[in-house]
Formats: structure tokens, sequence, C-alpha cells
């Protein structure tokens, strides 16, 4: 028992110090990374394209074969050629959605306002607010994806630092605990029947 709680303690550690190299891999480059799962990306759908072109032309597949096969195979060209340009796609597409949100805001608060509320300033600056993050994501979406990535590469050194001292810990108690336990002291005696 005591050398599978050995065992136990160190992948612990081992996996709590390799979760914390991470996070410092994340915040150190973070678009170095994003380029790489990105490029890792772009590979494994040119392979899928050139997989499914290989099926219709060695086994004669629909015409929808060829179709999804090119598409897979451009789309993972393009990904591994420019891997930022998928990374800086999603706080674009995230900007117009808070933009698109945002008039809708501006419209119910102007709604709220000709109805007599008294709270549409406050409303109409959520509005703003919320165009004003609308407009970052769209014109600094290289940015938000580095701060993304070093968020998360921060959040995964504090989960390995926070892992490593509740093992620590967790050990100092049961070791406290063993060694309350003493052990029992007894004769053993033959019953007659």
């Amino acid at each position: 028992m005591k050398e599978l709680f050995q065992r136990l303690r160190i992948a612990a550690y081992m996996s709590a110090v390799l979760t914390v190299a991470l996070g410092i891999v994340l915040v150190a480059w973070p678009m170095e990374v994003t380029g790489l799962i990105c490029r890792i990306l772009g590979a494994l759908l040119a392979v899928m394209g050139a997989v499914y072109l290989f099926g219709y032309f060695m086994e004669g597949r629909g015409i929808l074969s060829v179709a999804g096969g090119l598409l897979f195979l451009l789309l993972g060209v393009w990904i591994f050629i420019t891997p930022t340009s998928i990374a800086t796609l999603v706080p674009i597409v995230i900007g117009v959605v808070l933009l698109v949100h945002s008039l809708k805001d501006f419209q119910m608060a102007s709604e709220a306002k000709r109805s007599g509320s008294e709270r549409w300033v406050m409303m109409f600056l959520l509005a703003f607010l919320n165009s004003a993050l609308g407009v970052v994501c769209i014109c600094d979406s290289f940015g938000l994806v580095s701060v993304a990535v070093r968020l998360l590469g921060m959040a995964l050194i504090f989960d390995g630092i926070s892992n490593i001292i509740i093992v620590y810990h967790t050990v100092q108690v049961v070791r406290r605990a063993a060694e309350k336990i003493e052990p029992i002291d007894v004769e053993a005696r033959e019953e007659e029947l």
C-alpha cells in the first residue's frame, strides 16, 4: 500500500510540473504555440482530403468524395501555410457578433428612453461597451489571441502549482496520521472446546 501511495504521489507531482511547464511555454510563446496547433490541424485536414481523393481515384467513390477531398485538402494547405489566419478569425467572428448585439442593445436603450425608463443611460453605456469590445475584437484579433493563450498558460501554471501544494499537504497529513497509529500488542490464546 505504501508503494502504491508513493507512486501516486510521484505521478501527481510529475503531472503538476508538466502542467506548469506547459503553462510557461504558453505564456512565453503564445503565437508560436497557436501556430503549431494550427499547422497540426492543417496537416490533418490535408491528409483527410488526400484520403478522400485517393478513395475516389482508387475505388470510384462519388463526386462528393472529390468535392469534399478538394475542400479539405485546400483548407488544410491554407491553414498549414498561414496558421495565424485561422487563429485570428475567431476573435473577428466574435467581434462581428458583439457589434450586431450592440446594435440591438442600442435600439432597446432608445426604446427604454422613449418609454420613460430611468435606466436608459445605463443600458446605453452597456451597449456602447459591447460595441467597443466588438471593435477591439475585429481590429486587434491577433493581440486578443495572444492574450487568450497567455491567460490559458497562466491558468495552467496556477493549476500546476496548486496541485503541488495540495499533494504536498495531503502527503504530510497522511504521514502524521500513520505515525499516530500504534501497533496493538496482544497475546494469542487458544480456547478449549
